[in-house]
């Protein structure tokens, strides 16, 4: 099975077993990001749309806040959400991490 690069780097585990939406067309799960809270920029409405019918949606959603270490590396569009909305949904998952003091090592 062939992924979008956007998809590609999440497999390990056994992943999608059909072909997805998003297959070769991995620029549009990059667009630049609204800079309205609540609301999608017109080129995440269209990443969105194409996430919206996926059978991988909810893989590719897991996936990504599973091998997000801190809600800042999320970017661009995944599993039907934009960043914006995958930060917040990270953060209260994981909730946030500590910041790094002097002579501390994690």
């Amino acid at each position: 099975m062939k992924l979008s690069t956007n998809a590609a780097a999440l497999v390990w585990s056994d992943g999608p077993q059909t072909e997805t939406p998003c297959t070769g067309r991995s620029e549009l799960f990059f667009p630049k990001a609204s800079q309205e809270p609540d609301a999608p920029s017109k080129a995440e409405r269209r990443a969105i749309e194409v996430c919206a019918g996926c059978p991988a949606r909810d893989w590719c959603l897991e996936r990504d806040l599973v091998e997000s270490s801190t809600a800042d590396r999320i970017i661009g569009v995944r599993g039907g959400l934009r960043e914006a909305d995958r930060r917040a949904l990270h953060r209260q998952r994981y909730g946030k991490r500590p910041a790094k003091r002097a002579g501390v090592t994690w």
